[in-house]
């Protein structure tokens, strides 16, 4: 049985570049695996957490790297370039594979298992697909000319979700966390709506928003378990400050 659980995570790995290499080889093909390939991965990592339907443990780990896939898929859409199409292809896979092999240890040989790795790769999940989300969001209000506040509803609700996940994963209790859920969530959609407002691209803003879902993501985890000092606090600002003045710097405004 162990074996079967060995083999998952590049069995889930090679579901994700089927998925991804269909809708570049033949996009009209690809489309009608799409559903069929985010069923497939979705057991496999279910198989992987045991079936524990009941346990709050099992929807955390599954959704979290099938959001990421998903998410990777708006961004995905936006793209023209075969090229940039296998890089977000690879890359997506790699991070999805990742985070099997990482449920792998941490269910079936515990004692190989890194200590936060969940915890610490699941932070970088979410932000990359914070990242992919606005991104699509923001360029489907383009193309569609969506009043702002409808996308900005449904940041709210993923921001709320990804938080609580998040805190979920690094032992804060439900509870304590909800408070600084609500209130992120509140403030992530308020920047989604400034940074739409930038004479920016749409991969731009989303750039700006997944740095500034990270900081908040760090700061309000570190600070709910007492982590955060003086000199984490500085780490952080800076590193977001460096971050946005490469992206801003870098950006072709409007």
């Amino acid at each position: 049985m162990i074996l079967l659980h060995r083999i998952t995570p590049f069995t889930i790995a090679a579901t994700s570049l089927v998925g991804f290499g269909s809708l570049i080889v033949a996009p009209f093909v690809g489309m009608k695996m799409i559903p069929f390939v985010v069923v497939v991965m979705a057991l496999f990592f279910a198989r992987l957490l045991l079936w524990e339907f009941r346990r709050p443990a099992f929807w955390v780990f599954l959704g979290t790297p099938m959001l990421l896939w998903m998410s990777s898929l708006i961004f995905f859409f936006f793209l023209e370039d075969p090229v940039s199409k296998w890089v977000v292809a690879t890359g997506v896979t790699l991070a999805v594979s990742l985070y099997a092999e990482n449920l792998f240890t941490f269910y079936h040989l515990p004692s190989a298992y890194q200590a936060y790795a969940l915890e610490n790769l699941s932070l970088v999940v979410y932000v990359v697909s914070a990242f992919f989300f606005t991104s699509g969001a923001y360029g489907a209000g383009l193309f569609l000319l969506l009043p702002v506040w409808i996308p900005a509803i449904i940041v709210f609700i993923a921001v709320l979700l990804a938080t609580v996940a998040v805190f979920w994963v690094s032992k804060i209790g439900f509870e304590t966390g909800r408070p600084y859920a609500i209130v992120g969530a509140v403030l992530m959609a308020e920047m989604y709506v400034v940074l739409a407002q930038l004479p920016t691209s749409f991969v731009t803003n989303a750039a700006a928003f997944a740095i500034f879902m990270y900081g908040f993501l760090a700061v309000s985890r570190a600070y709910v378990l007492d982590r955060l000092t003086p000199k984490i606090t500085t780490r952080y600002m800076v590193f977001m400050a460096v971050l946005l003045v490469v992206v801003f710097g870098s950006a072709r405004w409007l």
